[in-house]
């Protein structure tokens, strides 16, 4: 089965100089992707403005279980300001009341001698585990037993989060089924739109813009996704918020899943 990904250039921001509304910005795009569930967030680098670093770490601490974050994310000034954010308050942002056959996140703390891994599932106590994750790896867990406290490895059937990950524009373009968006695009017929990777340009620029500059010329798929707009240019984060609803309605009336 096709799966959902966003791609986003490095210079998403470029149009902001306020650090709380870039924060601010970025919790909307985050927002957006865990509504109509992508499972995949692209970063690819645009040379007039490599904002990676910024991005990534903001996607991925809202993205981590709010008791795995002081494991998994460092402290970085750069987080001063995700209070502004509303939480993703997706499944995987478990509560600390633990339930008997419940799905957690959790992080591989330690490795014992016998290849037992002890994991961190938001409370006091470390579960024991048998995987072969390194220490520091993030599972998936089921709770098999409060007391003494058992989990075994598991896989969730339910949306769990999104993964960010970096990669060049000309790598995303050669996926398959990725499609452009941009005003420049032909209106696609209903039966046409699809999972796949949905590629967008930065607020002053439109993907093809962006290509053009890079030197990058190949031949891609673009879908005018908000055809008859009623304002000049449309901001990422609602390009990315109308694209996903359409792809997200169609699943649900056409069967995608």
């Amino acid at each position: 089965m096709e799966k959902l990904s966003v791609a986003i250039p490095s210079s998403a921001l470029i149009n902001e100089t306020d650090e709380k509304i870039k924060i601010y910005k970025l919790g909307i795009i985050a927002r957006a992707l865990a509504i109509f569930r992508v499972e995949e967030v692209v970063i690819y680098r645009d040379p007039i403005l490599d904002e990676t670093d910024l991005i990534r770490e903001v996607l991925e601490y809202l993205e981590t279980p709010q008791y795995l974050r002081k494991e998994l994310i460092p402290l970085s000034e750069r987080l001063r300001f995700v209070g502004v954010i509303p939480p993703l308050a997706i499944p995987s942002h478990k509560s600390k009341h633990l339930k008997i056959g419940e799905l957690r996140e959790g992080v591989v703390k330690r490795v014992a001698p016998d290849g037992t891994r002890w994991v961190d599932i938001g409370v006091p106590a470390l579960a024991p585990l048998r995987c072969e994750e390194p220490k520091g790896a993030r599972v998936t867990v089921r709770v098999v037993s409060k007391t003494p406290l058992r989990v075994e490895k598991a896989e969730a059937e339910e949306y769990w989060g999104y993964r960010v990950r970096e990669a060049e524009l000309e790598e995303v373009l050669r996926r398959e089924n990725v499609i452009v968006t941009s005003r420049k695009g032909r209106i696609p017929k209903l039966e046409e739109i699809r999972k796949g990777t949905f590629v967008f340009g930065n607020p002053k620029e439109g993907v093809f813009e962006i290509m053009k500059r890079m030197g990058i010329d190949m031949s891609v798929e673009a879908w005018n996704m908000i055809p008859l707009q009623g304002v000049r240019s449309v901001r990422l984060e609602e390009a990315i918020m109308c694209t996903l609803a359409i792809v997200n309605f169609l699943s649900f009336r056409g069967g995608l899943e």
